[in-house]
């Protein structure tokens, strides 16, 4: 894995920054954000909450030193399938009620990029835990999609809040 490290280093850093201002966004506007009145809003700052903590998580366990393939694998795997797991009710919640009425789609092709990214995060981890072929291509695709969806996620946040405080 270190092959990798640079990449790692690089895509880690870039989810904590994009984290670190999400928070500071969600702070400053946490009454709009977080408050009962907005459930939207709370599930949007979750979903890209939970895939930029992925991918440092992912980053983190990349470039710790010595780790064998497999070790890598079996870490990622644990974390990977809880957050799936957790993807897979946020999937059936935006089933249940979408974000905004009538916009089903628009909520469901949310849910869906997150979802492919851990979902290629579990394929990988388990290929590279059982021994079945080196699958740092796809680790480091999965991080990307779910960098992007979050980003997506997040920029969808931020014109929500801005168009409340225009009202």
């Amino acid at each position: 894995m270190q092959g990798w490290f640079g990449f790692y280093s690089t895509i880690g850093g870039i989810a904590a920054t994009l984290l670190g201002l999400l928070f500071v966004a969600v702070s400053i506007n946490a009454s709009a954000i977080l408050g009962d009145a907005d459930e939207d809003s709370k599930r949007l700052a979750e979903q890209a909450f939970q895939n930029f903590l992925a991918v440092m998580m992912v980053a983190l366990l990349a470039i710790f030193p010595r780790t064998e393939i497999s070790t890598f694998g079996f870490a990622t795997l644990a974390v990977a399938a809880l957050w799936g797991v957790w993807g897979l009710i946020r999937l059936y919640m935006a089933l249940r009620r979408p974000y905004d009425p009538g916009l089903r789609f628009q909520s469901l092709r949310r849910q869906f990029s997150s979802l492919v990214g851990f979902g290629m995060l579990i394929f990988a981890a388990l290929s590279m835990a059982f021994d079945k072929g080196d699958s740092r291509n796809m680790f480091a695709t999965a991080a990307i999609i779910l960098l992007f969806s979050a980003t997506t996620v997040s920029w969808e946040l931020l014109l929500r809040i801005a168009k409340a405080k225009s009202v």
